[in-house]
């Protein structure tokens, strides 16, 4: 009897599937056995079944962790640094990280980030940085699910002393970190206009040789266009002139300047697509037609972006912030349901990291890794559609509790896999550190 009994029942107000039939159950209930979910549906059936543990949560509703489909978490200590300035990345992003990041500051920014997006209910995200094996260490403390690449430049890095050097350091870490049961390592060129032709190349036969993915910031600046659309008509086309460059492999991520023939290129090649709304509006960039990739069948995932891009490391920012844009951008209130918005920032970013098969939305067989949302708050009530409720009522104090395969990462508003409160306390140490360059160079 024991074989059938589940590790775990979470009982709440309602349950929010996010699967193919738009399920939600109110009330209903989950069951975790090894990690996966074992069964879900309305709470009477979970009444008759035997449980190791059962929570009760009849004022909390249960929906998939957020899947943040891009981020550069370790940049928490350079938050508000340099802001509204011209030319910020060349000018006090790249100098900055070159003098102050190193190990100790990549490790401990990425715990600081970690509680913030735990506690707003992520449970999967993708980051790009330098030292990404502190990033990883600090990922696998936290208890959440992470893909993970080495940046790459062309010039030198905080962790590569000569160009390209990150490479070599991205073979190292993929070597060291793949096979971890909750965090994939993976390649991270920086983009087209820091990473040249030749070396894409290299990067893309790596890729395919130690079978890992590739993520890279695609058609995001002015200055990128303007060089690269000359050489084959957009950025996306003249990517496609390196040979299995383009590919499922690679996680585009901003995707600003992209046409209908581009959008059906990233179709063709398989590519998936990271769309980070609030970081590219905060810099006045383009809107990224990202309902348009979705429509088109390209796996689409909403990205936060990094500390000092996008500022707020939570979920619900964003989620709330991309249809907006979208209806704005096609004068349509029309597009972009709150369903569909939902599913983008679960569902669909875990298929853009290619994990959309084991995570992302709750059913049977997959992976246990969900959230509790409590609904004794003013911001949140009344209710009278969920998915309308989580796009545009919740906020991320709301996140009572999250689950990665079935284990709480975050309990009561608190990390259960270290010291939140150290971590906040280093914070503090590392940005006095930082702050007499930030003066200077602002």
């Amino acid at each position: 009897m024991d074989r059938m009994r589940d590790d775990l029942i979470v009982e709440a107000a309602a349950v929010v599937t996010v699967d193919p039939e738009w399920k939600v159950f109110a009330p209903g209930f989950v069951a975790v056995k090894d990690g996966r979910i074992s069964a879900l549906g309305p709470a009477a059936e979970g009444e008759r079944r035997e449980a190791v543990q059962r929570v009760r949560a009849p004022r909390a509703f249960a929906m998939p962790g957020f899947v943040n489909a891009h981020t550069h978490i370790s940049m928490a200590a350079f938050r508000g640094a340099c802001e509204d300035m011209p030319d910020r990345l060349t000018r006090f992003i790249f100098p900055m990280e070159r003098d102050l990041v190193d190990r100790d500051l990549t490790y401990w920014s990425a715990l600081h980030s970690l509680v913030e997006m735990a506690r707003s209910g992520t449970t999967t995200f993708a980051d790009m940085y330098y030292f990404e094996d502190e990033v990883a260490r600090a990922t696998d403390l936290s208890g959440l699910k992470a893909i993970l690449g080495e940046t790459i430049l062309g010039h030198a890095a905080p962790d590569a002393p000569e160009g390209y050097g990150g490479i070599e350091y991205a073979r190292r870490f993929i070597k060291d970190w793949k096979g971890h049961p909750r965090i994939q390592p993976c390649f991270a060129p920086h983009a087209p206009y820091t990473v040249d032709a030749e070396h894409l190349g290299i990067i893309a036969r790596e890729a395919e040789s130690l079978d890992v993915d590739v993520m890279m910031h695609v058609a995001e600046m002015d200055a990128e266009q303007e060089t690269f659309a000359p050489l084959g008509g957009s950025v996306l086309r003249y990517l496609d002139s390196i040979p299995g460059f383009l590919s499922p492999r690679l996680l585009a991520v901003h995707m600003l300047f992209v046409d209908d023939e581009d959008i059906g290129l990233a179709k063709a090649r398989g590519l998936r697509v990271a769309h980070c709304p609030a970081s590219n509006a905060k810099s006045g960039r383009l809107i990224c037609p990202a309902w348009r990739f979705a429509g088109a069948g390209v796996p689409l995932g909403l990205g936060t972006d990094g500390p000092l891009s996008g500022n707020g490391m939570d979920m619900e920012g964003v989620l709330n912030v991309y249809p907006k844009m979208q209806k704005v951008r096609e004068r349509n209130r029309g597009i972009v349901a709150a369903r569909d918005a939902v599913r983008a920032a679960t569902l669909g970013g875990a298929e853009a990291l290619g994990l959309g098969a084991e995570t992302g939305s709750l059913e049977p067989g997959k992976k246990a890794d969900f959230i509790l949302v409590d609904l004794d708050d003013f911001n949140i009530q009344p209710v009278y559609d969920w998915h309308s409720t989580i796009v545009y009522a919740m906020r991320p104090h709301n996140v009572l509790s999250v689950y990665v395969d079935g284990r709480p990462v975050v309990k009561d508003r608190r990390m259960t896999g270290f010291d939140q409160d150290e971590a906040a306390a280093q914070m503090l140490r590392i940005s006095g550190n930082c702050a007499d360059y930030i003066a200077r160079i602002s």
